[in-house]
């Protein structure tokens, strides 16, 4: 039998250190923009190294969304892309995730392919992924 693979989220840059560091503290595997990237990084560069590891992105940048080398870039990745939404506090962005782990991580272990879902406060919603995107 296939042993599951760990799931590691990945925090965006406008994340900050504290959010990173408070998912750490409640036992998530948690790797950093910081640890991995310069602080220029273009999102196309970062969403494809995310992508290739198999890692669980998570932004508040909802601008990467309109941006088509990112989103190019994500799809043929296989990145999976969760932005908070909202005007959230450093500590709801934490309850949140959080909160909505099982969803997370079961809408990234059922999705095939690359996805971008918001993370609100009422519950995730997929935005778009692989067979839904328009690029071509």
């Amino acid at each position: 039998m296939k042993e599951p693979r760990e799931v590691v989220y990945f925090t965006d840059r406008d994340l900050g250190r504290k959010l990173p560091e408070t998912r750490k503290a409640a036992g998530l595997k948690v790797e950093t923009h910081d640890h991995h990237f310069g602080p220029l990084t273009p999102d196309a560069e970062w969403l494809a190294t995310v992508g290739e590891k198999g890692w669980l992105a998570i932004t508040r940048d909802a601008r990467i969304r309109y941006s088509p080398l990112a989103l190019r870039t994500l799809m043929e990745s296989g990145a999976k892309l969760f932005i908070l939404v909202g005007k959230l506090s450093t500590a709801e962005c934490a309850g949140l995730i959080n909160h909505h782990r099982r969803r997370i991580e079961s809408l990234a272990a059922s999705e095939p392919g690359a996805f971008i879902a918001k993370i609100r406060r009422d519950g995730i919603h997929l935005w778009t992924n692989r067979k839904t995107w328009k690029g071509s």
